[in-house]
């Protein structure tokens, strides 16, 4: 694209210059090229700057932001197990759990997870990452208290957590995607 828009430049330059016979010296012409040429390769380094500081922000986040991720997916998992037992434990009818019982330690090692996220590499991250990071975690902190108090039953407990787990998780992979070069979102 760039070779046919510079030819057909440099045609009505030329064609501009043999109608109105402008004089040109051989210096001017070639002054004028380096000027282009400096700013181009000054436009590719700046591209190239940038790329590589996101590459390397990546390479820093890229453990923290996959620990997290599947953390969170397994909480995600579990909760989801655990609405279903809720469930069941409610209906009249008798039903099978599908899928084995989580790990109960799936919940802890995601707190430990975002709380690492939030407080190792708050400064290295998007900032409204850490902002859906810390929205989720007052979430169910207030949650957890509601479900201590019984002031909320264990099934909308459990569906305002899935939900809230959800918004993050799609937050954090649209930011692993930008960040990882994956995606352009």
């Amino acid at each position: 694209m760039g070779m046919l828009i510079g030819t057909f430049l440099a045609f009505i330059l030329l064609a501009s210059i043999l109608i109105f016979q402008f004089q040109l010296d051989i210096m001017l012409i070639t002054n004028i090229v380096i000027a282009l040429a400096t700013a181009t390769a000054a436009i590719i380094h700046w591209d190239s700057v940038k790329k590589q500081r996101k590459d390397r922000l990546w390479e820093i986040n890229k453990d923290v932001l996959i620990d997290l991720t599947h953390s969170l997916s397994l909480v995600i998992k579990a909760s989801e197990y655990y609405l279903e037992e809720e469930y069941i434990g409610h209906s009249l009818d008798s039903y099978e759990l599908r899928g084995e019982k989580p790990d109960p330690r799936v919940f802890k090692k995601f707190t430990l997870s975002q709380e690492y996220a939030l407080n190792v590499y708050r400064y290295l991250m998007d900032q409204e990452l850490i902002r859906s990071i810390e929205s989720a975690k007052e979430k169910n902190n207030r949650i957890d208290k509601a479900v201590n108090d019984e002031s909320i039953e264990h099934t909308e407990a459990y569906e305002e957590s899935i939900e809230s787990y959800k918004l993050l998780q799609g937050k954090l992979q649209i930011f692993m995607g930008k960040m990882s070069g994956a995606t352009d979102r």
